[in-house]
């Protein structure tokens, strides 16, 4: 098996400890991982326009049991919750093994989030990992994204920027309504950052490729790459194969498990997936799977 750069990894300790981890990327051939804070916090929920914008957004989705969501939405944050210091130690631990991204909770604010900027340079993390479902804002109209895109366009960071929806209730589209990769225009036309558009805009169990051709859209900007994870199936479709040469471009994708989030499914697995993909040639399987990530990386 080919030798595979894994560029979207949750270091979730509840689900897969740092040795279950290296075992999974060994069996997989991955010699190297982007590990991915996540700073969510389930006390957001309590802040008031953030449970405004949740309430009405479930009224509009004819949604009864708004309690029920809100409480499933607080158990994901806890489980979900990964610190910068988490990823960074894991890192120290194995250098030739991982690279480590931040995250920054863009809803609390202007302080809190350059407080978590500065921290995330210091430790010597490589990115920022934004998600607008989880961490409720709108990445076209919010002034503390857009400080977060000067800061990684000055420190020179790559931003990982979720697309699509999220597991549990940000299945509902309303909800998710954020994560639309449209969202991502205003800033891609003011900065450039080098941006990842994670999930291609398809993350959805119920509606699978929910925002494939706004994420394609993106392909225009030259500082957009995009990455598979928990939607590797893509590359096993020959329509949408062609669609991805004709926009963003191979050269352009990257490969990701998600891994763990993605329930009853391996590394191994989800590389099988590119790897055995009729629609791909073997040099396009070495881009996705190694040598794009290689590059970002300056590896």
């Amino acid at each position: 098996m080919r030798s595979v750069i894994d560029f979207h990894v949750h270091p979730i300790r509840p689900v897969s400890s740092e040795e279950g981890l290296l075992d999974e990327m060994n069996l997989a051939s991955v010699t190297r991982a982007v590990l991915l804070a996540i700073d969510v916090d389930p006390m957001d929920l309590e802040r008031k326009e953030v449970r405004q914008m949740v309430l009405q957004r479930l009224l509009e989705s004819c949604v009864s049991d708004a309690a029920g969501v809100e409480n499933a939405m607080r158990d994901l944050a806890r489980i979900a919750r990964v610190t910068n210091e988490a990823v960074a130690s894991m890192v120290r631990r194995h250098p030739d093994r991982f690279t480590g991204f931040g995250s920054v909770d863009i809803c609390k604010g202007k302080r809190y989030v350059e407080e978590e900027l500065h921290e995330i340079r210091d430790l010597g993390l490589q990115g920022v990992k934004l998600i607008p479902t989880m961490q409720f804002f709108d990445p076209s109209t919010s002034k503390d994204v857009r400080r977060v895109w000067r800061f990684c366009e000055k420190e020179d960071m790559i931003i990982t920027h979720h697309t699509g929806c999220d597991p549990g209730p940000w299945e509902i589209p309303a909800l998710s309504a954020d994560a639309n990769p449209t969202r991502l225009e205003p800033l891609l036309r003011r900065h450039r950052v080098r941006v990842i558009v994670a999930h291609m805009g398809s993350y959805s169990f119920r509606n699978p490729g929910i925002w494939l051709e706004e994420a394609l859209a993106l392909g225009r900007f030259p500082s957009v790459w995009m990455d598979v994870a928990a939607v590797a199936h893509l590359l096993r479709d020959g329509a949408v194969v062609e669609r991805i040469r004709e926009t963003v471009g191979i050269d352009r994708v990257l490969f990701g498990s998600d891994y763990p989030a993605v329930l009853g499914a391996d590394i191994k697995t989800m590389v099988k997936t590119i790897d055995e993909s009729p629609h791909l040639t073997d040099v396009e399987k070495e881009q996705v799977l190694c040598s794009n990530a290689a590059e970002l990386l300056e590896l």
